[in-house]
């Protein structure tokens, strides 16, 4: 194995004359012989099969200026032309041209710009790939994953620019214990940013970031329901657009995220906590339910912040009744920063489009890297590989958890179904 990522990237390149003769014989076949449907696809397996990537390339080329891309399901055709120039050992100037290339299949559409921008990163080119989630953002403007990707690539290639674009939209999202990682790694980013900024004597810059990011740490709006008592309650908060943010959806479409659910008897738990940083205007019905055990003078509070960490934070407070029924309190928000077109549930980057299973089989064999197998390069130059055992589960899955009240009286359910389904499976393997 370290023979042949050490001959792939030590080959010598061929001469301009043996390229032309190759490019000029793929030409003259691609007018006589008929590459429609899955012929092209079975001429490049069979050329990589025999490690033939050269060939491959050539063929490629010629197909794309044949216009093959317009036919259905070869958007496949720019990425294994790529991965056949990676593996050929040709300039990475040549292959980013290869890939930027590509854009023009995909304007317009923000997944594929992502995924774009994900196999830049493998090239090290990170301000290419930052500016592609620069423009993804903007063409879907209510998503975190542009600004997610973009700030970790910021960090490792050092831009401060990006930093300053990316680390406070992050902030802004990032609320709850399973995004105080995010929120942490932003901060510090954005910290690093100013002080760089700062020693290179670039103040306002500094200061420009300084006052974004303290303008992301404000929150629209804050609802947390506190009582005392060895019982449970539930808070559920219906949104202006209808959805509900609650202990079994934790995030919605409209920016809520439920940070805390607590029970008793342990005061300092007694408490749910909604948190929405960038709300929708409108009318938010807040319901109380009582789950089960005793509650002190069955009351509870509802403490309700308006712009929080703001120059305009406000504060009320709501007694609730408790009864058989749900108690519904109504409140309404007056400047939420949320517009409701902006309202989208956050999807991760998934491998659909035009190049379809068939063209991700023909880049699975492209390395001379075994399938599912990632190298470890150490030190003294020899290569290594490491097995990685993906389980993916399809179908349905029910998770519960038993939760027993302190004087063991009552035992709490929680149920979580989950549906899932495999549409494809795509496999990158490569060398370095």
């Amino acid at each position: 194995m370290a023979d042949s990522a050490s001959s792939v990237s030590t080959k010598t390149p061929e001469s301009r004359q043996a390229r032309a003769e190759r490019a000029k014989r793929w030409r003259e076949r691609f007018a006589k012989d008929d590459f429609s449907g899955d012929a092209l696809k079975e001429v490049v397996n069979d050329l990589i099969k025999s490690k033939q990537y050269e060939e491959v390339i050539a063929c490629l080329e010629q197909a794309i200026l044949a216009g093959q891309l317009t036919e259905a399901g070869n958007g496949w055709i720019h990425e294994v032309l790529a991965l056949s120039m990676e593996t050929a050992g040709r300039p990475k100037s040549e292959i980013e041209r290869v890939l930027m290339s590509s854009q023009d299949l995909i304007d317009g559409n923000p997944d594929s710009m992502m995924r774009l921008a994900e196999y830049l990163t493998r090239f090290d080119r990170f301000d290419r790939a930052i500016e592609l989630y620069r423009q993804a953002s903007y063409l879907s403007p209510g998503r975190p994953e542009p600004f997610i990707r973009a700030l970790e690539l910021a960090r490792r290639s050092g831009n401060v620019e990006a930093v300053v674009w990316c680390a406070p939209e992050v902030v802004s999202y990032a609320w709850g214990k399973d995004r105080e990682a995010l929120r942490r790694s932003a901060e510090q980013a954005a910290s690093d940013a100013i002080q760089k900024l700062t020693k290179e004597g670039k103040i306002s810059k500094a200061l420009q970031l300084q006052e974004a990011m303290r303008k992301a740490r404000g929150l629209d709006l804050v609802v947390r329901l506190e009582w005392n008592g060895q019982g449970d309650l539930d808070l559920l908060v219906e949104e202006p657009t209808g959805t509900i943010c609650s202990m079994e959806k934790p995030f919605t479409a409209a920016g809520g995220a439920f940070v805390h659910d607590g029970y008793g008897p342990n005061g300092a738990n007694c408490y749910d906590e909604y948190v929405c940083p960038s709300a929708i205007q409108g009318e938010y019905r807040l319901r109380v339910r009582h789950i089960r055990g005793e509650i002190v003078a069955k009351r509870a509070r509802l403490i309700i912040t308006r712009g929080k960490n703001t120059d305009h934070e406000e504060t009320e407070t709501q007694t609730v009744i408790l009864g058989k029924a749900d108690a519904i309190v109504r409140i309404s928000l007056a400047n939420g920063r949320r517009l409701a077109a902006d309202a989208i549930v956050p999807t991760p980057v998934k491998q659909t489009g035009r190049r379809g299973a068939a063209g991700a089989a023909i880049m699975s064999q492209i390395s001379p890297n075994p399938v599912g197998v990632i190298p470890n390069v150490g030190t003294g130059g020899a290569v290594g590989y490491q097995p990685v055992i993906s389980v993916i589960s399809e179908g349905v899955a029910m998770n519960a958890l038993a939760t027993v009240s302190g004087d063991r009286r009552y035992v709490r359910i929680n149920a979580n179904p989950s549906f899932t389904s495999i549409t494809d499976v795509f496999t990158f393997s490569f060398v370095r």
